[in-house]
């Protein structure tokens, strides 16, 4: 009786909402069995087609971050070691952030900061060394950012001795990446012609080099002001030390046209009116602008840092020339039609002009001589001398800047290298460089370039004579044009390349370079001669004892004659002398 009652109010309940005029026929099971509450609303839905009651529920309110108001924006990533790292970054209202560690595509770690500065510390479980992607997205607002980074490995297999000390340096070659070298977005930080060259050079005793000189352009390094391609220079890095090379960049400082880092007047002009120019987009900022001196200061600081986080990292060089050397630059170098000499821009005529106001001589414009496709300048004048004399001061400033730069940028670990494109030829008349004894005074290292073919590579040992009788690191250079190349990929002489190379050696140099471009084939056919070699290579340098002689610089220099080569005997060194050229200016 309880059973029936407790059913019938269930079925009151459910029907409390249904329709008067609605009727039910409902079995109720029969004699023995239960008729619970859940078979009685299982019966009830089927039969009225409804479900119970919906209890509406309120959605959770949910509050998107909005935009940061700047950044996360990473600026750099340095003291990078295997389980941590020391990133700059700017934003603006950031004060949380997620960060992101991946290497080809995975994330490998990840975590939050809370950021008390806009240097922060970000921390990880040990990684192997390799190339990362660091990733920073802010999670207090919306913004991110990411860049590539290099974990270091532990072991190098360089060993850089002190390379000035003639106990410990030792006897190099290197390869330079002449002309495009730098491609800080590719794997390796190396423009796609070199890798292979360089792993040509891979025999089965070992690197038949020692290293390579890279070539940065401005550009390249700092394509904005104060940002600078860091992450692309430790992936050349992390390639050099991978392999046991040790590693040295020449500095170009080309900018492109309209970068906004040379100003009007400032561009350096030849004396009729061209602009220096390579590519037709990039241009030179004034060598006595003090102006670009300051911002080359910082890039060259900057850059000479970074390079010196390698414990295989040896110099630093600078060029002016469309050639790679440091000289007062010739517009149309190297590109076939009219020269001109340059130092005809506002800011360094204005220098001219003051330079000589301070001995009581009025301004004039120098004079340029002229014949097909050549110039020079004319210095059978006094106005002509003291156009030279004020070149070779702005020269030594600009050098004397960027070996200050090297200094303070690696502590005095990477050396300042002087690149010249000749040993006092005739051609001094329009490079304008000759006078080393200012301009080269402050160099660890002189690497002179001399000599253009096969039937003139006496010059090579004629620089090493200057080098070594100033007291520099000697070094220089064969292209395959001195080992008898006829063009590209045409084969060199390989018994010629030993026989010279060896020459080298014996006189005095510290490192010859492979300059230009030899093709990978000639690469593999140099191993029987780099390894006799190998007798001078990676060996301790040992600096012949010669006898010094002194040259001074004029009046062959104001002749456009041959400065050094006569007093060369072939066994003795030749200190260049620079008391006589400057007459009664003041050499600062």
């Amino acid at each position: 009786m309880k059973k029936l009652f407790s059913i019938g109010l269930l079925l009151v309940l459910w029907t409390s909402q249904i329709q008067a005029q609605q009727r039910l026929s409902l079995t109720i099971p029969g004699s023995g069995t239960v008729a619970t509450q859940e078979w009685v609303r299982a019966v009830l839905d089927s039969a009225l087609g409804t479900q119970p009651p919906i209890v509406p529920v309120t959605p959770p309110v949910v509050i998107s971050p909005t935009p940061c108001e700047a950044g996360p924006e990473i600026r750099s990533i340095t003291n990078i070691t295997t389980s941590e790292a020391r990133v700059q970054f700017h934003g603006k209202n950031v004060f949380g952030l997620d960060f992101q560690i991946s290497k080809a595509g995975q994330v490998v770690r990840s975590g939050q900061i809370k950021p008390t500065s806009s240097v922060i510390r970000v921390q990880y479980s040990n990684l192997e060394p390799g190339i990362y992607q660091l990733k920073l997205a802010g999670n207090t607002c919306t913004g991110s950012d990411q860049k590539e980074f290099v974990i270091p490995g532990n072991e190098s297999g360089v060993l850089i001795p002190d390379r000035t000390d003639p106990g410990t340096a030792t006897y190099e070659l290197f390869m330079n990446l002449t002309g495009f070298g730098y491609e800080p977005g590719s794997q390796n930080g190396l423009h796609h012609d070199w890798p292979e060259r360089i792993e040509a050079f891979r025999y089965d005793w070992g690197y038949g080099i020692t290293g390579i000189r890279l070539n940065i352009r401005w550009n390249e390094w700092e394509p904005t002001q104060g940002n600078f391609t860091r992450q692309g220079l430790q992936k050349v890095i992390a390639y050099c030390r991978a392999r046991g090379l040790k590693l040295s960049i020449l500095f170009w400082p080309w900018r492109k046209q309209g970068d906004g880092f040379i100003p009007e007047g400032h561009y350096v002009t030849g004396h009729r009116g061209k602009q220096h120019e390579i590519e037709t987009d990039k241009r030179m900022g004034s060598l006595a602008s003090e102006l670009m001196n300051a911002k080359l200061y910082t890039a060259i600081r900057e850059l000479s840092a970074e390079l010196s986080s390698y414990e295989g990292a040896y110099y630093l060089s600078l060029g002016t020339a469309s050639a790679e050397e440091f000289t007062n630059p010739v517009v149309g170098e190297g590109y076939g039609g009219a020269k001109e000499i340059t130092g005809f821009e506002p800011v360094f005529q204005e220098g001219f002009r003051k330079f000589r106001l301070a001995k009581n001589l009025p301004y004039e414009r120098p004079y340029i001589v002229e014949w097909e496709n050549g110039a020079a300048l004319d210095m059978s004048t006094n106005l002509g001398k003291d156009f030279a004399r004020f070149i070779s001061l702005t020269l030594t400033g600009y050098f004397e800047n960027f070996t200050k730069a090297v200094k303070e940028g690696s502590g005095g670990k990477v050396l300042s290298v002087y690149s010249y494109p000749d040993a006092g030829s005739p051609q001094n008349a329009w490079y304008l460089h000759a006078n080393f004894a200012s301009q080269a005074a402050g160099a660890d290292g002189l690497f002179g370039t001399d000599g253009n073919d096969r039937w003139d590579n006496s010059r090579k040992l004629l620089v090493n004579a200057v080098n070594l009788g100033m007291g520099k690191i000697s070094m220089n250079e064969y292209d395959p044009f001195d080992l008898s190349s006829d063009g590209y990929c045409t084969g060199i002489n390989l018994g010629q390349l030993e026989r010279e190379f060896e020459k080298s050696y014996a006189a005095g140099v510290q490192v010859i370079h492979l300059s230009m471009s030899y093709c990978p084939a000639e690469i593999r056919g140099m191993e029987p001669h780099l390894r006799y070699l190998t007798k001078y290579i990676g060996k301790p340098y040992v600096r012949p004892d010669r006898p010094v002689t002194e040259v001074s610089i004029t009046p062959a220099y104001w002749q456009g004659k041959e400065i050094f080569a006569p007093a060369w005997t072939g066994s003795n060194y030749l200190k260049p002398v620079d008391d006589e050229f400057w007459g009664d200016s003041r050499r600062d």
